[in-house]
């Protein structure tokens, strides 16, 4: 914050001086703070915890574990706290300079105090005193309590000048100190509500509070320097300092009287600031005010590897797959530095999220994080679902070193040819379909990769392997089906590769334990890159245009709508592929009858005619079959074009689905 945000606090706040400083100091004070805050920490948790300390500070005696099983619950959950754990280390060094400060100038350890949290925001800074003063107090009460029974905290008690008798905390209460100090880190946390920070900055409620921030903390902080400093003198009569402490304890009360009125104006503000209301009254930013947004995110994490780097924009929300994240760790860990990738995550601003959930997905990831979720400004979040059509599906920019968006949404593009489709333009994608026949392109290696099956080249360049990829959930089904392939397969005399693929990408179907050992298996996110990847190609191909005028000459979209509609019923299917030629994609009573009958129509298709046998096959007993198929398509940026049925060449009807979720 700049000097001159603060600088009116000279003139004093709300008809009182209690808030004046010099404006030398006010710049001093200032310049200890860091403008872009990166350190966040759930401070609802520590407030609960300050205030249990206080209550247990002021009773005389042990009464047992009891009396401790709310502080001990408290305790137990810190652990899981968003960013706790530098706060924490914090508190420490806190609690330590406020020992030390006897020896030392106040305002001078002050200073100190808040150099050491610039990386919090004003209201942070409080509350983390407020907690490091609780510690000393915790500790001073636990030797208090026990000096008279454990030797050791008699000699601690010693060694550390304590002089209290075993009413010191009882008296620091009647006074209203310890109020004093619960209420104004209340009033700190309030103001850290999402609720008040929807507020634009430009609200004179909000500017006016935010300009007289860095002085309260200042004077809270210095005020808490100051009590313990009173606390840690060698005094034979306590009582002579009731008077001084009081007078430090309405110091807090009139500060924190100030920061109430503040709150007050600014929650009257934040009801007509209500989420929906902000986008309305968001004005449209363009695309490079929106980047320069983002990458100023980036720029105050410190990410100097980003610098001049071609990069993905990773939006999504908290309900990101884990494995997504883990296929497009694969694919980011070998794109030879070609690309970076920046998860920029959004959220409900209108409500609460789960903090712990973020922090798993952001160790999960190995790339870079813009930032925590509440700084999201609202307006970047009504760009990316306005201007790039985000909803819910996470999407993929793709932005030049330029600065320059060459695809709104790379994600199918990296699903379909993975960091081949680098620089991630619809150019390079036109070329890489362009390279597809459309006849003939319905291939293994178009449905699978490397990251599915490591020995896929070698299934490919074998040309008598016979590879079958299977999916749907009847045990009975696939124990016949495979029992029947094998048998053909023998009997036309090639190597036989049975391939599971599960139902679909979110109902698993079955593992290997339900399977012979003969059959692989494809399970977790490596499941989820094939029917993703099927996915993938559909809506390129929606978006090329090939759902109605070219239904007859592309059968990539024919087959690949084939293999998504059953799966996404959980009905039973095939795929047979032989070497480099094209598959065969049958449903799972055709592949049934085709196997059951290879007796039939075996003669001259041994061997490299096997596939040639099943596809001419299956043509005659397919010819007065009627099967249409329903499609669910997940939304990825865009809803979906009209659609043409494989099998009867129809339009099909588009209906709405709305799912909280894959199962």
């Amino acid at each position: 914050m700049a000097a001159t945000a603060a600088s009116s606090l000279s003139y004093g706040i709300g008809g009182t001086q209690i808030l004046w400083v010099p404006q030398g100091l006010l710049e001093q004070i200032v310049s200890t703070h860091s403008s872009y805050q990166t350190h966040h920490v759930d401070l609802q948790h520590l407030v609960n915890l300050i205030s249990c300390i206080f209550q247990n500070a002021t009773v005389s005696s042990s009464k047992g574990v009891e009396q401790y099983a709310p502080l001990t619950d408290m305790i137990n959950k810190l652990e899981t706290v968003d960013g706790m754990r530098q706060a924490l280390e914090n508190i420490r060094n806190l609690s330590c300079e406020m020992s030390c400060c006897v020896a030392s100038s106040v305002d001078e350890t002050t200073m100190q105090m808040l150099r050491r949290l610039k990386d919090y925001s004003w209201n942070a800074k409080v509350v983390l005193a407020m907690a490091a003063f609780a510690c000393s107090v915790g500790e001073s009460s636990m030797l208090v309590k026990h000096r008279n029974t454990d030797p050791i905290a008699m000699y601690v008690e010693t060694l550390k000048g304590h002089r209290y008798t075993t009413t010191d905390f009882t008296v620091l209460e009647h006074i209203g100190l310890f109020k004093a100090m619960i209420d104004v880190a209340n009033t700190n946390l309030a103001f850290l509500a999402p609720s008040i920070s929807r507020i634009p900055k430009e609200v004179h409620s909000i500017k006016d509070a935010i300009a007289c921030f860095p002085t309260a903390a200042y004077k809270i902080l210095r005020i808490v320097l100051q009590i313990t400093s009173i606390l840690s003198k060698k005094k034979d009569h306590f009582e002579s300092t009731i008077q001084e402490l009081n007078v430090l304890a309405n110091e807090v009360s009139h500060i924190n009287n100030i920061l109430q009125e503040k709150l007050t104006l600014c929650l009257r503000d934040a009801e007509k600031y209500t989420y929906e209301d902000i986008t309305i009254r968001i004005t449209k930013i363009s695309i490079s005010e929106f980047i320069d947004k983002i990458m100023q995110y980036v720029r105050t994490q410190g990410f100097e590897n980003l610098r001049n780097k071609h990069l993905l924009f990773l939006i999504s929300d908290l309900d990101i797959s884990i494995d997504e994240i883990k296929a497009l760790n694969w694919l980011y860990q070998r794109n030879d530095q070609m690309y970076e990738i920046v998860w920029l995550p959004i959220i409900d601003l209108s409500m609460s999220y789960d903090v712990k959930l973020f922090w798993e997905l952001k160790q999960l990831m190995k790339w870079s994080v813009a930032v925590e979720p509440t700084r999201v400004e609202a307006d970047v979040v009504e760009f990316v679902k306005k201007e790039w059509h985000f909803i819910r599906q996470a999407i993929a920019v793709s932005m030049t070193s330029a600065g320059e968006v060459v695809c709104q949404n790379a994600l199918p593009m990296l699903w379909t040819w993975g960091n081949t489709a680098f620089p991630f333009s619809d150019k390079t994608e036109e070329i890489l379909w362009n390279s597809i026949d459309e006849r003939h392109g319905w291939k293994l290696e178009l449905v699978l990769d490397d990251f599915i099956v490591p020995e896929l080249r070698s299934w490919i360049e074998n040309r008598t392997t016979f590879v079958c990829l299977f999916g749907g959930g009847d045990i009975s089904w696939i124990q016949e089906f495979t029992e029947k392939v094998k048998y053909a397969a023998y009997a036309a005399g090639v190597t036989l590769k049975l391939v599971y693929v599960g139902k679909n990408k979110a109902k698993l179907g079955l593992s290997k334990t339900d399977l012979s050992r003969d059959i692989n298996v494809i399970e977790s996110e490596f499941r989820w890159r094939f029917w993703t990847k099927l996915e993938s190609i559909l809506h390129a191909k929606i978006r090329r245009g090939k759902t109605t005028t070219a239904y007859k000459t592309d059968v990539v979209i024919h087959e690949a709508l084939k293999v998504v509609g059953h799966g996404g019923k959980g009905e039973s299917w095939a795929v047979f592929s032989m070497g480099p030629d094209p598959m065969v994609t049958t449903d799972g009573e055709t592949g049934l009858t085709i196997m059951s009958n290879y007796l039939n129509w075996r003669q001259d298709t041994t061997g490299l005619r096997f596939l040639e046998g099943v596809k001419h096959y299956k043509e005659v007993i397919s010819r007065d079959v009627h099967g249409c198929i329903k499609v669910h398509l997940p939304v990825l940026g865009r809803v979906p074009g009209i659609m043409v049925c494989p099998d009867c060449s129809k339009v099909m009807d588009m209906f709405y689905t709305y799912r909280c979720c894959d199962e």
